[in-house]
């Protein structure tokens, strides 16, 4: 079949014959293309019984001799195919602390968080964090939940980003918090958002969404600063506890 010397009139024509029994038909509105297929078998499959041919005889055999099919093809509008962004529905304040008990804490020379284990009066200076959670169009995993992790109290917020090959985390000060109301995800802002998951009743991951494989995570040993890492390593601790406050 060749199609394209079949259609080479189609502009002028919204039909064409394909070969014997198919024609493509173009109805004006571009969102929908018409393939009829007509099985022209009514002159060999159908004899009559007697001399009259009655309506009934015509309308069987016309429903047992032709199939129509619609094939609909979906175009995105304009706002559709524009990229997708991530929109912040809800800022909750939590406590985070790994494992072994550990809270983040922050380093002020260089600014950093460290994991450590707090007792009696030091309870005070671990940090808080402003968790807000994001939704997209564009995003389906139902088993993880786009967030950004902001420093409580603070304009630090938590960001991955490559430093010599590697994904590192950092703290990064935004003076103007609504900038990060929306993040575009084709932007350079994917990097403030990570992807929290529940791991059984109490458990959380946080996955960089820019950098997928990589998780914060703490040291075994106390006062270790908070780093990526990958799921495979055997030396570091990437679930936590997330408390709402």
């Amino acid at each position: 079949m060749d199609f394209k010397a079949a259609c080479d009139d189609l502009e002028k024509a919204p039909r064409c014959d394909l070969q014997e029994g198919l024609q493509l038909e173009v109805t004006q509105y571009p969102h929908v293309a018409n393939l009829i297929v007509a099985l022209q078998r009514m002159e060999h499959s159908h004899t009559p019984l007697g001399t009259e041919f009655s309506d009934d005889d015509l309308l069987n055999s016309m429903l047992e001799n032709m199939v129509e099919e619609h094939v609909t093809l979906r175009v995105l509008d304009a706002q559709e195919s524009k990229p997708s962004e991530f929109r912040s529905t809800a800022v909750v304040e939590c406590s985070v602390c790994d494992q072994d008990q550990k809270s983040w804490v922050l380093n002020q020379g260089p600014l950093k968080l460290h994991a450590v284990i707090l007792k009696g009066g030091n309870m005070d200076i671990k940090v808080q964090l402003n968790l807000s959670t994001y939704i997209a169009r564009s995003f389906t995993d139902s088993k993880s939940r786009p967030v950004v992790l902001g420093i409580a109290g603070t304009h630090f917020y938590l960001s991955c980003s490559l430093s010599d090959e590697k994904p590192i985390l950092q703290l990064e000060e935004v003076e103007n918090r609504e900038t990060l109301k929306t993040i575009n995800a084709q932007g350079d802002q994917v990097r403030f958002l990570f992807l929290k998951s529940d791991i059984g009743l109490s458990r959380t991951r946080l996955e960089s969404l820019k950098f997928r494989g990589w998780f914060i995570s703490t040291a075994v040993d106390d006062q270790k600063p908070v780093e990526m890492c990958t799921e495979d390593s055997t030396t570091r601790i990437t679930s936590f506890t997330i408390k709402q406050l």
